[in-house]
């Protein structure tokens, strides 16, 4: 058995450049291994979510952000193009479990193309595919049956230096093709989170022909093996999909044509709400049957007497974060630090501005929400506690007020940035802090902010989009990490992060995380007061519809069907 510590120990080095551009015991994990002396041995993982039942046909119109700037999926970080472009006409090695509902936020795999998968003594993954998967019947692959090697051409294409997808695979060696529908795939680093890379809905498996007959996918045809068939548009009509008669999946996708049409966000400064009663009025008069609503947008549906539905998927890894540069001479103290946690009320904050999208957390991407600290926890310990916040203060021996520069990422015009920069100054001058309010716009902030210069004492604003447990750690909470916002220097937190990074067993993993978010959360480094969510609002006739939008997954549509 080969011994990987050396890999254990670059993982640090890389998990920071693994950025998605953009537990429970009776259900297995897609990672579950067994363990011998801390290390995984063989053990066989068969995941597939059997299809719904649904009933077949009709047509579906969504709405998408963006114009897509190309067709070819391995060299662009666009999510339209790859979650609601041309994306969708392909399939992955792995994808996110379906039908888990509520059960979010959560990163729980299952096969796309496999149909069972094994993590091998010496640090490898076997994948067994699933028989009788054919390429769509589109020329220059003319339905061909999908391959090993097929696997081994887009894991290896999509390495290529300098492509913005490359750093997903950092975890992933050689590809093998074994025999036709078996891949071996080694692990560069030891990795807990490499098989979320490999499920990440940029890392799709494209055709050879058609690199090799156009040299790109760029203007290519788009030819995959997934659900849906791409269908030639005219410019500016938006776009079409056809249901794939020869899915590998049984009876999906249950629609027979997915429609999508583009309606842009204004940049900063065009009209508020515009863009959101464009959408809003799209959907009351039954142009479109789904859409993601921001704050606004879910403000003005809820006004209207429309018959609708609506769910929130959650997800960690992207939304807001509330960091303190620990390194400036008044917040140098934990107590001052302590204090402003304790000033907020983040649970208020997302009823009153955010219109309960989105959940407090300290912003990790987890296996699963119970990975997460839960509310009473995090409310009884750490905020919503103004006398506790006083005192703090009194207790730090600083005179009050305490100047305290807050520095806020202003990306566009919108109602809900400014109640919470009222609220946040509001809640801080209450227990004895004097905050002065800077805001940035998001090339000043990444400079200042996110860059080296870390000019900036209290900082709220995007989180650098981080997919996996381990780029977040080592991204954001690592001492040595390209964006430690904090400026810490914590060898304990440090050497929580570097124990779980390589950790097989997910029952320890977990235990490892809840401790690790008890460190930040004590040491009040940094926090996600909205963790993202996403609210979708979708006519009264659409059934099955179980979004989760983490890791760019986009499997949903297949399973989702209309009753009219």
């Amino acid at each position: 058995m080969k011994l990987f510590f050396p890999k254990k120990l670059l993982i640090i080095g890389v998990a920071v450049f693994a950025i998605g551009c953009s537990s429970s015991d009776a259900t297995p994990s897609a990672t579950t291994t067994n363990m011998t002396d801390g290390l995984p041995v063989p053990s066989a993982t068969a995941v597939v979510t059997g299809a719904p039942s649904g009933i077949n046909g009709g047509a579906l119109t969504v709405v998408a952000a963006a114009q897509i700037p190309h067709r070819d999926v391995h060299q662009e970080v666009q999510e339209t193009l790859t979650a609601l472009g041309p994306g969708l006409a392909y399939s992955r090695l792995l994808r996110l479990r379906s039908g888990e509902g509520s059960n979010q936020p959560n990163l729980l795999l299952e096969c796309d193309l496999c149909e069972s998968w094994e993590l091998n003594e010496d640090l490898a993954y076997v994948f067994k595919l699933r028989p009788g998967i054919f390429w769509q019947n589109v020329a220059p692959v003319n339905g061909r049956a999908l391959n090993a090697q097929d696997i081994v051409f887009s894991l290896d294409r999509l390495k290529t230096p300098g492509w913005p997808n490359a750093p997903l695979l950092s975890s992933i060696g050689e590809a093998t093709a074994l025999d036709d529908l078996t891949v071996q795939v080694e692990l560069a680093l030891e990795d807990a989170d490499a098989l979320l890379a490999l499920a990440d809905g940029h890392v799709k498996i494209v055709a050879p022909e058609v690199v090799a007959m156009y040299g790109d996918l760029k203007d290519a045809p788009v030819v995959g093996t997934g659900p849906w068939v791409w269908q030639e548009t005219a410019p500016g009509e938006g776009m079409e999909f056809t249901r794939n008669s020869n899915y590998f999946e049984n009876n999906l996708p249950f629609l027979d044509q997915l429609n999508i049409t583009i309606m842009r966000t204004g940049p900063l400064g065009d009209s508020p709400g515009s863009v959101e009663l464009d959408k809003v009025a799209a959907f009351r008069a039954g142009l479109v049957d789904v859409f993601s609503a921001g704050p606004n947008e879910w403000d003005m549906v809820r006004r209207g007497d429309s018959d609708f539905q609506s769910v929130v998927s959650r997800r960690s890894g992207a939304g807001i974060v509330l960091a303190m540069n620990s390194q400036m001479p008044n917040l140098k103290e934990t107590t001052v630090r302590q204090a402003v946690f304790q000033a907020i009320d983040p649970w208020d904050y997302l009823d009153t501005v955010w219109s309960g999208q989105g959940f407090a957390s300290v912003g990790i991407p987890v296996r699963e929400s119970g990975w997460l600290l839960d509310r009473p926890e995090m409310r009884q310990n750490y905020f919503a506690d103004p006398g506790k916040a006083r005192q703090l203060l009194l207790d730090s021996g600083q005179r009050l007020p305490i100047d305290l520069e807050v520095t806020v990422r202003i990306a566009r015009t919108g109602g809900e940035n400014l109640a919470l920069e009222e609220r946040l100054i509001a809640d801080l001058t209450a227990v004895g802090f004097n905050p002065e309010l800077r805001r940035m716009n998001p090339v000043q902030f990444d400079d200042l902010v996110m860059g080296p210069a870390r000019e900036f004492q209290l900082a709220v604003g995007a989180i650098p989009p981080t997919s996996t447990t381990n780029s977040y750690l080592f991204g954001l909470l690592h001492s040595q990490g390209q964006w430690n916002l904090a400026g810490h220097e914590d060898d304990q937190l440090d050497a929580m992060i570097e124990a779980q990074a390589a950790e097989f067993d997910d029952i320890a993993r977990r235990d490892q995380l809840v401790e690790i978010q008890r460190r930040v959360l004590d040491q009040a480094y940094l926090f996600s007061p909205v963790t993202a969510a996403s609210r979708w609002v979708f006519s009264s006739d659409l059934m099955g519809f179980e979004p989760n939008t983490a890791l760019s997954e986009y499997n949903f549509w297949s399973r989702t069907w209309l009753d009219r």
